[in-house]
């Protein structure tokens, strides 16, 4: 069996299964429209996720993810549904109680919120292309006035707040940053759109106190080496168990 999928809280949710498991595993939250479906998913889909879950897949690591609402923009619903996955998982596999975690774009909001949730049940994270600040993108996309009220919209609908206070709200509210404690490590592909996102990078690096962030820039053409470089960080931190 490769893949099972089930559903709960009305999304689906899917495993992806390696030949020999180690017993560790990744949760994989997408970025926004990554989605999961009852026979298919987003990074089954795409050559280049694709490429990432069967190298995670060949040394050993079950891979879970969810549809998360399509775009969770880190709201309270997403991260509460990741904690129930996660709970699932330990109950149905055998596997170590504490995860991996991998993020690309938006999917880094959810991260953030579950690595301060879940701080005990994560030994390191990966993100690519991280969307790292709700606020930092919308200052970011509103040069883009009709792209801007269609996101707008969409992130009003995910944290569940009428349109008209949803802008103040996130504009208002307080930078949250990855845990300090849980190493991190960004894979950003340069002239990607998240690119406005880079000045947060140096604001991780200065923070005192932090746990080691490795920060890697990478040309397009260097996307192969994505998946290797996502496996040997989490490696690095499996020991001890």
């Amino acid at each position: 069996m490769e893949q099972r999928t089930f559903q709960s809280d009305g999304q689906w949710n899917i495993i992806y299964y390696p030949v020999q498991p180690s017993g560790f595993s990744v949760l994989l939250i997408g970025d926004r429209n990554h989605f999961v479906e009852e026979e298919n998913s987003y990074w089954l889909q795409h050559p280049g996720r694709f490429e990432i879950l069967e190298h995670l897949k060949e040394y050993g690591y079950t891979v879970f993810s969810s549809n998360f609402y399509e775009s969770g923009w880190g709201s309270v619903k997403t991260a509460e549904l990741a904690k129930k996955l996660y709970f699932i998982m330990m109950k149905s596999e055998i596997l170590n109680g504490r995860i991996h975690v991998l993020a690309e774009g938006t999917g880094a909001l959810t991260a953030i919120r579950l690595m301060d949730e879940m701080s005990e049940q994560i030994r390191s994270a990966v993100f690519i292309n991280p969307c790292l600040s709700l606020s930092a993108y919308l200052k970011k996309e509103k040069e883009n006035k009709l792209f801007y009220k269609r996101q707008l919209k969409e992130i009003s609908a995910a944290l569940e707040l009428e349109e008209s206070k949803c802008e103040q709200f996130i504009l208002s509210s307080q930078e949250r940053l990855p845990n300090k404690e849980i190493p991190l490590k960004i894979i950003h592909i340069l002239e990607s759109v998240t690119r406005g996102q880079t000045d947060l990078y140096r604001k991780l690096e200065q923070q005192s106190e932090r746990a080691k962030t490795d920060i890697t820039f990478l040309l397009p053409e260097k996307r192969y080496k994505i998946p290797i470089q996502v496996q040997q960080f989490f490696k690095k931190h499996e020991f001890p168990l």
